[in-house]
């Protein structure tokens, strides 16, 4: 699965349709489930800055030949019966944030009229607009579908405001549609979406996490968590190079998108990680330890990562916000070989503290202390692992981010048949810019250095050195 934003999602020109969902018909029910502490914390950011863009993400795979308009839209109304989340939405009352859960049987899609659009460009600008309008945080279920039509071979496009959907829901979604689609296309009277396997409500995770009273004021993680966040004086760690902005400023976003390794390159550097004990997660974190220290920003890196939290068979193939975070910090040892032998017990370390919820960190610590709306974190996901992986490839399946402005630097990892690739969000200052490419090129020559020596067990690129 390709990881890229909507400003360099580039689909070939087409006739597109588009479909916003329609609750006319449906009488949506108040919930006592409240939204989950993601959910939370997204939808007061919202809340705060109604003019802002929402954030939302989406996921794209092409069919052969043109595009059956009914089949499709069954195929997505079935999908958003499916999941649970899918067919709720939030409404502000006061000062209070209320879950509304809608039938799905009543649910429609309705689409608006097709468009013939000539240029890469206008079928872009299109689908963002449309998932702009669709995808946001409050009200109806926040989804958008969309096609481009084209004789030969055809895309499919659909987006979810964030707090609905993480990326490994974005990998669930195109298995889940793609096989609805071909199933209602193959059998359009007769198809049955229940010949899919069950799967579980997000919103039933929500229930579970409210309800959940477990102590954790003994467990060994939080004294770590409140630990980590007194070295920050309490607030996340920033990325410790400058990127140009003031206190309380943002900037427009810039992205930056770039493959690291091809196939063979990532199978040498997960064979040097492991002879390190280490994982290509930490062996990454590392040579991004190394390239900061390189470039001044000191020997040690803290940084937050987030992980998934489906912790159970049940919410394997669920769609929802399944995430938590924890905290690493990487110090620079004598070369990269010795740092990368450090990360992975380090990381290792830090996902056991996952296990503490955050608002349980948040109580221990007396809440965060203002600082950057922006967290500097990594992320890494193994797209390889994740539901339908071993046909991403053939339909050119795509997870796609919004744009919107920023104040730190962000990372996405991904980990596919076609090698690892990185995924940069940063503020586009003249400073960022040139810190940035510093970074990013350096990260490169030390994870290239790392796959490229073939004597076993060695990586002799020293701290500060290229």
């Amino acid at each position: 699965m390709r990881v890229t934003t909507i400003d360099r999602f580039a689909p070939a020109p087409g006739t597109l349709v588009q479909w916003s969902l329609d609750t006319t018909a449906s009488t949506a029910v108040a919930s006592a489930i409240p939204p989950s502490f993601n959910q939370a914390h997204h939808l007061a950011a919202a809340a705060a800055d109604p003019a802002g863009d929402s954030t939302w993400l989406a996921a794209s795979f092409d069919v052969d030949g043109p595009v059956d308009l009914k089949a499709i839209e069954r195929a997505f109304l079935a999908l958003v019966t499916r999941h649970g989340t899918l067919h709720s939405g939030f409404v502000r009352d006061g000062g209070r944030v209320i879950r509304h859960l809608h039938d799905p049987a009543a649910l429609q899609v309705v689409a608006a009229p097709p468009r013939s659009l000539a240029t890469t460009t206008a079928v872009r600008d299109a689908l963002w607009h449309g998932l702009r309008r669709d995808c946001t945080p409050f009200g109806d279920p926040s989804c958008h579908l969309a096609a481009i039509d084209r004789p030969d071979r055809s895309t499919i496009l659909c987006g979810f405001d964030h707090a609905h959907v993480d990326a490994y829901s974005m990998a669930i979604v195109v298995d889940d549609l793609a096989r609805l689609y071909e199933g209602y296309r193959a059998e359009p009277g007769a198809f049955d979406p229940r010949v899919l396997p069950p799967a579980a409500s997000f919103v039933d995770y929500c229930a579970d996490e409210a309800g959940d009273d477990q102590d954790f004021s003994s467990h060994p993680g939080l004294d770590r968590w409140t630990a980590f966040f007194d070295r920050h004086d309490r607030r996340p760690p920033q990325f410790p190079l400058d990127l140009g902005v003031a206190p309380r400023a943002r900037a427009r976003q810039a992205v930056d998108v770039r493959g690291l390794l091809g196939p063979r390159e990532t199978a040498a550097f997960a064979e040097r990680c492991a002879e390190a004990g280490s994982s290509v997660y930490a062996g990454i974190l590392a040579a991004m330890a190394h390239t900061v220290n390189d470039l001044g920003g000191g020997a040690e890196m803290p940084v937050l990562f987030p992980m998934h939290t489906r912790r159970s068979r049940r919410w394997e193939n669920a769609v929802g916000w399944f995430t938590t975070n924890a905290p690493v910090t990487i110090a620079v040892d004598v070369d990269l070989r010795a740092t990368i032998a450090r990360a992975g017990p380090a990381v290792r370390e830090a996902v056991a503290l996952g296990e503490v919820p955050l608002p349980r960190v948040l109580e221990a610590i007396g809440g965060l202390r203002p600082g950057r709306t922006d967290i500097f974190m990594v992320s890494y996901v193994d797209y390889r692992r994740l539901p339908g992986a071993h046909a991403h490839d053939l339909v050119d399946a795509h997870h796609i981010s919004t744009v919107t402005t920023a104040d730190d630097a962000q990372f996405w990892i991904s980990r596919t048949d076609g090698g690892l690739a990185l995924r940069t969000r940063h503020p586009d200052t003249a400073v960022a810019r040139a810190t940035m490419a510093a970074f990013l090129d350096g990260v490169g020559r030390h994870v290239s250095a790392v796959a490229g020596d073939s004597r076993r067990g060695r990586v002799t690129t020293d701290c500060g050195d290229h």
